[in-house]
């Protein structure tokens, strides 16, 4: 069917106070205008929309050419689109929206106090679509396409200044406007056509993001919401461009969570011990700058993980990351990672000021391995390491869960040297049809320290091949990450996948395994909560094993 076009130009009158002046502008001083499904509405000039009967129900398509002016009494409903582009007339130039085109409160406001978008396309031709006022000045209740011409916007939630006189604020704090997304769906699905990249650097690609304030609205539920935010494009190392944020959410009430970015925000907190025994003395927001969140009402509850992707930092080389909250190490204890980029950390409540940390010094240990293996009535664990730098001993500490782990022996430690070193320990207060976990706690000179990863044996498996016994996941039930750990007889070849409960695959991978224990990491955190089968195959017999795993 032939959609329907109407041109608003000079000498167009239309009854209860809406006319379009001789600049080819559109007002509205209190009128209804009813757009219908499949019709066009194309506007040369502004488009201005004002007072508490100013109505505008729009169900098909809207094209403004110029500038959109409301006041924050007039009302937006309708399931249209509104596009923001100047390929007629106007080109060359940026646009800009004014007023309150914006949900006027939270999410209950929707309908109600409205003069929100439902979907709000960006076309202009110089990539940049103003926002101008102070606080929420547009939302959209559906969908934000950032690319609807030939070039991506961005939307710069600041005044455009005096003409050829544009300067940006340096950090998040002094943009004064706030772009919204007031749909409540999880994931990018409220976004079209972003540039986000996952590999740390956006230089020369930084658009189709909000450069300023980004508010969403929140499923009560929780999920994961995605913050295409930052500050004005900028080269590598200049702390600038997108600076790609996630919230993943569990139950909450927090209903709208507003964010942005700081540059050369200090960060500086107090050093301390963490990720497991790492002495954090090193805060990068100097370096890189800090993510600013709070929800509407200051007060939601709710606890949530923060993912971050810092982009083009100049954060310095370390061989662990942690994001701290409020310059402190809140969260999860020992949720750390090896990269600044893609870093997460669990466990948070309540919002304000995030940023990423490492530790500095020296490790005390270069470590190569450490492996466990049943014996005929005693485990041994081994441990090799590449070299020693100021350290004291080792306490070789073992658990029955994985969780709990209890002192079993000290070993004194060479000291300072680059030469290899194997360490070894026999335990022989250990039981049959148990599996055992283990880990060594290597501690400096000066009383900090740091932990090898966990291995696993039991004296029951030993001798017995691919078997039940030899096969285990921890921590099972899990709320981050899972290691599986495989006790072998002798080399072999196995493919392993992991599937959820409706037998979608989610992972696999093919392992060769040496005789004894081998840890497999899996990015369990990345999943959805519920029930995984873990499958484990020997390609030479054939034989099959399969776990049961249970996200939270």
């Amino acid at each position: 069917m032939m959609r329907k076009s109407v041109y608003l130009l000079a000498s167009f009158a239309f009854a209860g106070n809406l006319c379009a002046q001789h600049d080819n502008e559109l007002y509205n001083d209190g009128a209804l205008i009813h757009v219908q499904a499949g019709a066009e509405v194309h506007v040369w000039g502004d488009v201005h929309m004002r007072e508490a009967t100013g109505n505008l129900q729009n169900n098909g398509l809207i094209k403004v050419q110029g500038h959109s002016y409301s006041d924050n009494l007039f009302q937006q409903s309708g399931t249209g689109t509104y596009r923001v582009e100047n390929s007629d007339v106007n080109t060359g130039e940026r646009q800009l929206i004014q007023g309150s085109y914006a949900v006027r409160g939270g999410q209950a406001a929707i309908g109600v106090n409205d003069g929100s978008f439902y979907n709000l396309e960006l076309a202009n031709d110089q990539g940049i679509v103003y926002l101008v006022g102070t606080g929420n000045i547009a939302d959209v209740r559906n969908n934000v396409d950032f690319n609807a011409g030939t070039t991506y916007n961005r939307i710069v939630t600041h005044d455009i200044g005096a003409t050829g006189a544009i300067v940006y604020p340096a950090n998040g704090s002094a943009y004064t406007a706030v772009f919204g997304i007031m749909n409540p769906a999880t994931g990018m699905t409220p976004m079209s056509n972003n540039t986000v990249t996952m590999n740390g650097n956006m230089s020369n690609i930084d658009a189709g993001y909000v450069q300023g304030n980004l508010r969403r609205a929140i499923n009560a539920l929780g999920g994961q919401y995605n913050y295409v935010l930052g500050l004005e494009p900028a080269g590598a190392g200049a702390q600038r461009g997108m600076q790609y944020v996630l919230l993943d959410l569990n139950a909450n009430n927090y209903d709208v969570i507003t964010g942005y970015f700081e540059t050369s925000s200090s960060n500086a907190g107090t050093a301390g011990l963490e990720c497991s025994g790492e002495l954090i003395d090193y805060f990068g927001g100097t370096d890189h700058g800090e993510w600013v969140f709070n929800d509407i009402a200051g007060t939601g509850t709710g606890t949530y993980t923060v993912q971050v992707w810092p982009q083009d930092d100049n954060l310095i080389t370390a061989p662990v990351w942690i994001i701290t909250k409020d310059d402190l190490f809140q969260g999860t204890a020992n949720d750390c990672g090896p990269s600044p980029v893609g870093l997460s950390r669990s466990g948070f409540s309540g919002f304000s000021e995030f940023g990423v940390a490492a530790p500095t010094s020296a490790l005390p240990i270069e470590l190569i391995d450490i492996s466990a293996m049943g014996m005929n009535n005693y485990i041994r664990v081994v441990w090799n390491v590449a070299s020693e730098l100021n350290l004291s001993h080792y306490e070789l500490e073992r658990s029955e869960n994985g969780t709990d782990f209890e002192y079993v022996a000290t070993l004194d430690a060479e000291g300072n040297t680059t030469n290899t070193l194997s360490y070894q320990r026999d335990d022989y207060d250990v039981r049959g049809f148990q599996q055992y976990y283990y880990r060594v706690r290597s501690v400096n000179l000066d009383g900090t320290y740091e932990y090898t990863p966990i291995v696993v044996a039991s004296i029951d498996g030993y001798g017995e091949g691919f078997n039940e016994n030899a096969i285990s996941l921890y921590p099972n039930p899990t709320n981050s990450n899972t290691a599986v750990a495989i006790h072998a007889d002798q080399q072999m070849s196995i493919s392993m996948t992991v599937m959820t409960a409706s037998g979608q695959l989610v992972h696999e991978q093919k392992l060769l395994l040496n005789s004894g224990n081998t840890i497999v990491n899996l990015a369990s955190n990345q999943w959805a909560n519920g029930v995984y089968l873990v499958e484990l195959r020997d390609e030479l017999s054939g034989k099959t094993i399969t776990k049961r795993l249970i996200k939270n």
